[in-house]
């Protein structure tokens, strides 16, 4: 190795080691947090991040989407939050859940869209004024810190109480004059938080403290005496029963359209009609494309020979005593029997020397086949 090379290498091992230095005196190990997308049930239930921080207290909590007493064994003490629209529950459910809360359980429920309209969860529960009030919002804050980004917002319509309802409210934001976004009052032995919105209790509301702590106030009255149902949505009825209650002016159209589709494709029901028949060439064009080929190839001797054959056995067949006559007497024969001249006759039976004289024997030829 050479001195200009020696250098060159030298330089290049140089210049790597001060990459590398560089590199390692400014690179900085740092763990970094990535949000990724909800999967699983937490993609689905708004409310899989209360029910989780709930077990992990060892607090009883389950999730459902069905008001089913075979699945939702209410006993007194359970807590029952009512995530979906309150309109969706039926009259039967919505008796047994308000006999439930009389007995010493607790509901939490919005009302929602249900503001200002009669529906048979709030019929039964008797709480709900049905004049609607206005937006609003109002904000809180954890008690240590002051930062406008950690304020929790409450939003939604405000709600008005019964009269008998809004005496025993029991803890509220807003009042009875303009209107409640959160209010808690007594039915019976237990209670009914009734809450403009979930919002602040859903999804990753949680990850903060001040809606943690709003959350464990909303479970305040039934906390940790018995089991907490989170009811995130209501089934609807099955597939088929929607379709033949609410779709079938969409049945009737099908039907109709079927209808319509079978006449218009009834013509072709009938019986099959015969194939058409192949297209081919008369067998006269055949016949007279082989006799052009045959002429062509020996000049119509072949054609001639076969034709005089054809008469000669005929007339031997139809006048035996024709078979033991050759030549001119044969002629005269013919001649007689056909009443054509036998000099004519004679020069039918002589190979043709050219197409007219080929044409001519071939004449005299059908006139005596075609004699008796």
């Amino acid at each position: 190795m050479n001195r200009r090379t020696l250098t060159l290498v030298l330089v290049l091992l140089g210049a790597v080691l001060l990459l590398l230095a560089g590199f390692f005196a400014t690179f900085e190990r740092r763990d970094v947090v990535e949000t990724t997308p909800a999967h699983g049930e937490a993609r689905y239930n708004r409310f899989f991040a209360l029910q989780e921080t709930l077990r992990r207290l060892e607090l009883p909590a389950r999730s459902l989407t069905t008001l089913d007493p075979k699945h939702l064994s209410l006993q007194s003490g359970d807590t029952l939050l009512l995530g979906d629209d309150a309109s969706r529950v039926d009259v039967a459910d919505a008796a047994r859940i308000a006999a439930w809360v009389r007995g010493g359980g607790h509901l939490l429920l919005s009302p929602g869209a249900a503001t200002g309209a009669r529906t048979p969860m709030f019929d039964a529960l008797g709480l709900l004024d049905p004049h609607p009030g206005d937006y609003a919002c109002s904000a809180f804050d954890d008690a240590q810190t002051s930062k406008d980004d950690d304020k929790l917002r409450l939003c939604g319509v405000r709600f008005l109480l019964a009269g008998a309802a809004t005496t025993a409210v029991e803890a509220s934001i807003g009042d009875a004059q303009g209107g409640y976004l959160f209010a808690r009052t007594r039915l019976g032995k237990g209670r009914v938080s009734l809450l403009a919105s979930f919002a602040p209790i859903s999804r990753d509301q949680l990850k903060r403290a001040v809606a943690q702590q709003f959350a464990w106030g909303l479970l305040e009255p039934n906390r940790g005496r018995g089991t907490l149902y989170i009811v995130y949505a209501l089934d609807g009825p099955s597939f088929l029963t929607f379709l033949w209650l609410k779709g079938w002016p969409a049945l009737l159209a099908l039907a109709l359209l079927l209808g319509a589709w079978m006449a218009m494709r009834s013509a072709r029901l009938g019986p099959l009609m015969p194939a058409p028949a192949l297209h081919r060439r008369a067998l006269l064009e055949h016949v007279h494309a082989a006799g052009e080929f045959v002429y062509r190839r020996d000049g119509g001797r072949s054609l001639h020979r076969l034709a005089s054959d054809t008469v000669l056995a005929r007339l031997r067949r139809r006048d035996p005593a024709c078979a033991m006559l050759n030549g001119d007497a044969l002629y005269a024969r013919l001649a007689e029997r056909s009443a054509l001249d036998a000099a004519q006759v004679a020069q039918a039976f002589q190979s043709p020397a050219n197409a007219q004289a080929f044409r001519a024997s071939i004449i005299t030829l059908a006139r005596l086949r075609s004699r008796p």
